[in-house]
């Protein structure tokens, strides 16, 4: 009786190792045929640019404010979603911009796309920024309300669109106090002179 339940044993450990083995070896060879596969997630493709921005993170928030989502960003561009539930809420995104080249860019201004007309943003220490050759810059940018009023929309939904120039004679600031001229730039001043002579 133990000869023939050994050997029935025996028999059902082979006939499951046979099925294992089968299984296996369809399973490999379909999936060594299939040339298609699936891959999940996102996907972002950087243009390479001499100055773009390379970053954005969120740095610092006051009295509740939240993002409603991930901020993002693009060559010359970033967008915040924010939330801000308490007339005081504050949320603050650092920018950080590449400047690849062996040239001195300016980020010349700062203009924000804003669909909600009751929440503003400041930039830290003003919008024209200079951005040396080879090297990295940080914009700080905080979200808040305009005045003293809770609105029924505390949402904020935003571009902020950075426009890169190499500075010019206009970019420069003029002292006309010593001289007879209304021009507030160095090219308006050198254009009168030309005019002159």
């Amino acid at each position: 009786m133990k000869v023939i339940d050994y050997i029935k044993n025996r028999k059902l450990l082979f006939s499951i190792l046979g099925l294992f083995l089968v299984i296996s070896f369809v399973s490999i060879s379909y999936a060594s045929m299939n040339t298609s596969m699936m891959i999940t997630g996102d996907a972002y493709v950087r243009v390479d640019e001499e100055i773009r921005v390379v970053g954005i993170k969120f740095l610092n928030v006051e009295n509740d404010a939240y993002e409603t989502y991930n901020a993002k960003y693009s060559k010359n561009s970033t967008n915040m979603y924010i939330t801000l539930p308490n007339i005081n809420s504050k949320i603050t995104y650092q920018v950080e911009i590449e400047n690849k080249s062996d040239h001195v860019y300016l980020v010349s201004d700062i203009i924000g796309e804003l669909i909600n007309p009751n929440i503003t943003y400041t930039v830290e220490n003003g919008i024209v920024k200079v951005v040396p050759k080879k090297s990295k810059i940080t914009l700080n940018i905080t979200f808040h309300y305009k005045d003293d009023n809770l609105p029924a929309d505390i949402t904020q939904i935003s571009t902020i669109n950075y426009k890169f120039e190499r500075p010019t004679a206009s970019h420069l600031e003029f002292d006309n106090s010593n001289v007879n001229t209304n021009c507030i730039d160095v090219q308006c001043a050198l254009d009168e002179l030309y005019e002159i002579f």
